[in-house]
């Protein structure tokens, strides 16, 4: 999927919701969002999107920080909207699957779109902030900050390359 699809999604969302929070959305979009405690240890499971017999459901950890179950349930909101119709492997997925790599960046270029305004990004780097100081300011992982920045250059802005390379599964 490319950049001008995944943004052509989230467009269509923010016109016909006329919103960018991802709890909101998914109670516009008719998909069931729940909490849940999932753990805070290395390996636990941050979030998920299951659908079965029509019915979409995401299931964030609430035992994160508030700042990243919204990027979780954004990432998960990507998965519902972009994959919809993929067939998505059980949660012990061994991820060595090109198109599981694939979906879960695609989520993250989802998530990143969503959050993140165009012209945030663009007036703190025209004040001079850091790659790192610019993520901080926006309250998103430096990772979610690379997937916009890609987005942007795809887009056409003049902008650097990250210092950093984000791996499709930093939220893992």
């Amino acid at each position: 999927m490319t950049y001008e699809n995944i943004c052509g999604a989230v467009g269509r969302i923010i016109d016909r919701c006329k919103d960018r929070d991802p709890v909101r959305l998914c109670g516009d979009m008719d998909i069931i969002l729940l909490f849940q405690s999932m753990g805070t240890e290395k390996n636990a499971v941050k979030g998920f999107y299951f659908e079965s017999h029509r019915i979409r459901t995401i299931t964030v950890n609430s035992d994160l920080p508030e700042e990243l179950q919204r990027i979780i349930a954004a990432h998960e909101l990507g998965h519902a909207v972009l994959h919809r119709n993929e067939r998505l492997h059980s949660f012990n997925e061994l991820w060595m699957f090109d198109e599981a790599t694939s979906m879960e960046r695609e989520a993250n270029l989802f998530a990143a779109e969503l959050l993140i305004e165009d012209r945030d990004v663009l007036e703190l780097l025209r004040e001079g902030k850091t790659f790192f100081e610019t993520a901080a300011r926006l309250s998103v992982p430096a990772e979610l900050l690379d997937f916009k920045l890609r987005i942007m250059r795809d887009k056409g802005y003049d902008i650097k390359e990250s210092p950093i390379y984000a791996e499709s599964r930093f939220l893992k």
